[in-house]
């Protein structure tokens, strides 16, 4: 990721989501590429590395380099690779733009690079791609995956669902940043020079709705919505007051409580092959 604000930070609410994910729930478009035990994996935005110690773990021989511009999150990837016992992984600090500070890492020196929910962050989405391109070897892949926001869906309706999206979609703008950039994922990928015959774009959703996952993916974004960094950001612009953010995370409260409750994210992803 850039130096640029990182709309989300690291508060618990943030960090406990991004500990949730997997191979199996976050990049399932990436898992038949996975066949070959000695694969060189570059994992750009990694968080705290459940993704990355996953990848890891499916290829025994290979090695995966994982890097964050927050030291505190990449000091939780790797005590997370340590207690998995998951030696074959490099946690690093550094971003996409600055690689070539990062030992081990040249251009075409990669069979896989990639990123779970990172471009949406970035205010140079195609300049990032287009450096994890040059660090992909012929014959390698990109693989991308992105949410967007403006496809999220729920049930049952709630006015206050809205004011949450429309808000949180404003202050994503305000700093730069596309929260939508999951459906035009193919398109970026043909700007930074991919033939779009050399890219495979689909689409995977998460879905909530039983009372355990409601009350997990709803806590934790009413927890975000007045704890963590998206707070401060809502509030600096004027789009928001503090009673408002209070008014939002009363209604993820409310959510979280609806028996017939539904949550989908909408993903949108990516794989370019690099020839």
């Amino acid at each position: 990721m850039s130096s640029g604000p990182y709309l989300h930070g690291h508060h618990a609410s943030v960090l406990r989501s991004h500990a949730w994910r997997t191979v199996e729930n976050s990049c399932p478009h990436l898992i038949p590429y996975l066949d070959n035990p000695s694969l060189k994996i570059l994992d750009v935005g990694c968080g705290p590395g459940t993704i990355t110690v996953d990848l890891a773990s499916r290829i025994p021989q290979g090695l995966v380099v994982a890097i964050d511009p927050s030291a505190d999150v990449i000091e939780k990837a790797r005590k997370h690779a340590a207690e998995k016992g998951v030696t074959n992984v490099r946690f690093e600090v550094g971003d996409i733009f600055h690689w070539n500070a990062l030992e081990g890492v040249g251009e075409g020196g990669f069979d896989v690079v990639h990123a779970h929910q990172v471009l949406q962050h970035l205010q140079d989405p195609l300049g990032a791609l287009r450096e994890m391109k040059k660090l992909t070897k012929v014959g390698g892949i990109v693989a991308i995956r992105d949410v967007d926001y403006s496809a999220m869906n729920w049930y049952p309706e709630h006015d206050g669902m809205r004011k949450w999206l429309h808000l949180y979609m404003a202050v994503a703008k305000g700093i730069k940043c596309d929260p939508n950039i999951g459906k035009r994922l193919h398109a970026i990928a043909m700007e930074a020079g991919f033939p779009r015959s050399d890219i495979e774009a689909s689409v995977a959703a998460w879905t909530f709705s039983t009372p355990e996952e409601r009350e997990w993916w709803c806590s934790l974004w009413a927890e975000r919505t007045v704890q963590s960094e998206f707070k401060h950001k809502a509030i600096e612009s004027g789009l928001a007051t503090e009673k408002d953010l209070q008014e939002i995370a009363q209604t993820w409260r409310e959510m979280e409580r609806k028996e017939d409750g539904w949550f989908a994210v909408i993903n949108g992803q990516v794989i370019c092959h690099v020839k």
